[in-house]
């Protein structure tokens, strides 16, 4: 992991899941991090796990969905480090409902994490990355962006909608130094996993997340190779290709999951 070492990185969602496994992953091979998350006890209690580590750990604590604190953390990431290598935009929030139910304040509460806090915090770390002459935008989006789940369509519309964003954000920086990629997880054993799926969900079909440390790692990787784009298991890939020969029986599969049928 040698191509970590040294990088300023920041990561949002550390203090659980996906963003946790990845921020100490980082911190063990040598990354300067910057970690956020809403939860700034649980912030504190990993700055605390990895303070015997390589890296230097600075913790501030806010909502994404905030445009003034994704804007603030960019600036503080700059001003802490002198410079930002990686923005690892991971946080990310849910609401298990149906699309007929749904208050209006829990769609915008997903919006502007998911995808507002997001774009937010690219623009800014790509106005200081094209002044630095390179830079590296990592956006955690989810399989179930390119086929939506019964009762999470709202939390797939964003990740879409990240989707399309992370895709038109590489071509318009395609001339300049700076990468994007997209990292596309399946099902992960983590707390925000069993909110969205539920244990029926789970005990149905008998489904098995993998490891949020699998996913760090798949991340941190993509820092190494600079690839574009990254599924977690060829299940993953399997998925997202089956949709497209077998639209139906995707729809019929994932109706069952649901309890739709």
């Amino acid at each position: 992991m040698g191509k970590v070492a040294g990088k300023v990185v920041i990561v949002t969602g550390a203090s659980a899941g996906i963003g946790r496994a990845t921020a100490v992953l980082l911190a063990q091979a040598g990354a300067n991090l910057m970690v956020t998350a809403r939860r700034e006890e649980r912030l504190n209690s990993l700055a605390a796990e990895l303070a015997e580590m390589p890296g230097t750990v600075r913790v501030l604590a806010g909502d994404i969905g905030n445009e003034a604190f994704a804007q603030m953390l960019i600036a503080k990431t700059v001003h802490a480090f002198g410079q930002l290598d990686v923005l690892i935009n991971n946080a990310g929030v849910g609401h298990k409902s149906k699309l007929a139910d749904m208050p209006a304040e829990q769609i915008r509460r997903i919006f502007d994490t998911n995808l507002f806090g997001l774009m937010a915090a690219t623009q800014a770390a790509v106005s200081h990355m094209k002044q630095q002459g390179h830079g590296h935008i990592i956006n955690v989006s989810s399989i179930v962006g390119q086929r939506p789940l019964p009762d999470s369509g709202v939390y797939c519309a964003s990740k879409t909608a990240v989707n399309f964003i992370s895709r038109t954000l590489r071509m318009e920086l395609r001339s300049t130094p700076i990468k994007v990629t997209l990292v596309y997880p399946g099902l992960t054993d983590t707390e925000f996993a069993d909110a969205k799926l539920g244990d029926a969900g789970r005990n149905r079909f008998g489904l098995r997340g993998v490891p949020a440390e699998k996913v760090g790692k798949a991340i941190v990787r993509g820092i190494e190779n600079g690839r574009s784009e990254i599924y977690i298991t060829p299940t993953d890939w399997g998925f997202t290709h089956l949709n497209r020969l077998f639209p139906r029986t995707i729809d019929w599969l994932l109706g069952k999951m649901g309890g739709l049928a």
